[in-house]
């Protein structure tokens, strides 16, 4: 009877110590889960955190992509720094490139941050004048950072041929996002790029951020370039009259400096929000 007593303690205890082992496997699944989670980018608009060198893309947007510099020399990058605006209103971002985390930092202001999980405003919320901070979250990034972050996963290509837009032809390239991509999938960016050297001159561009019915109502964007170490970036951006298909006028221009990236790579704790920040 005794050892039949020990025999069943024996299968009782070792039965614990497998529920034990199961469960913290469970729970270092889950970490590893909530680690990967962590990474996906907050960007609005944006399709991950990370393009995949291995996916296929359609010959227009292969040419575009080489055109400004190729996706090979984007994807070696890991930081990328720059200065949008002039004066004392100038936004400083750096936005690290694999993870998508950033700053955007308006000195003396405010420092709008992205910690992969969660966006924040430091010192307080009324210190940053806009009107929803995670939609700000790498907006002017996306816009810089064109056409590379239409590489990533998510993106679904249109090849809509030439358009003739106020006398000028274009190789034109509709792109817009699968279900559940980003903050914003119903966004549309609209490639306008030189014939002769696929090079972007303007984007049409939608933001369903807000109302997800405005996928189609499109604002225009049309761009000033400079060779930065291989890469294109914009060192002026305009905003243009879009109206039956035609560019009006300009209704405001937006400078960009200081570009400079790095295979270098920040340490991740550069994102995290302050004490005292506010979350969203």
């Amino acid at each position: 009877m005794k050892n039949t007593l020990i025999f069943i303690s024996l299968v009782l205890f070792l039965g614990m110590m497998s529920c034990d082992a199961g469960n913290s496997a469970a729970s270092k699944a889950k970490d590893m889960a909530n680690d990967a989670a962590s990474k996906v980018s907050t960007s609005q608009p944006s399709a991950t955190s990370q393009p995949a060198k291995a996916m296929e893309y359609p010959p227009l947007f292969k040419k575009i992509l080489d055109a400004h510099g190729g996706l090979d020399t984007w994807t070696a990058m890991n930081t990328l720094k720059f200065t949008r605006g002039e004066g004392p209103g100038a936004d400083k971002h750096v936005v690290d490139l694999k993870s998508r985390r950033s700053t955007n930092t308006v000195d003396g202001k405010y420092t709008l941050g992205n910690n992969g999980d969660k966006v924040w405003v430091s010192p307080h919320r009324d210190s940053f004048p806009g009107k929803s901070p995670r939609f700000m979250n790498n907006l002017f990034f996306y816009f810089v950072a064109l056409p590379y972050v239409l590489a990533d996963p998510g993106v679904v290509y249109e090849d809509l041929g030439q358009k003739e837009v106020n006398g000028k032809k274009y190789e034109v390239l509709k792109t817009s996002f699968k279900a559940g991509v980003g903050d914003a999938p119903g966004d549309q960016y609209i490639l306008y790029a030189d014939p002769e050297t696929y090079v972007i001159d303007f984007i049409n561009y939608s933001v369903t951020y807000f109302d997800a019915s405005r996928a189609e109502q499109y604002s225009a964007l049309q761009f000033v370039w400079e060779d930065v170490n291989g890469l294109k970036f914009p060192s002026v951006a305009k905003s243009v009259k879009w109206e039956d298909g035609k560019l009006g006028e300009v209704r405001r221009e937006t400078k960009y400096t200081n570009f400079s990236y790095s295979k270098d790579r920040m340490d991740l704790s550069a994102f995290d929000a302050p004490k005292g920040a506010y979350m969203e």
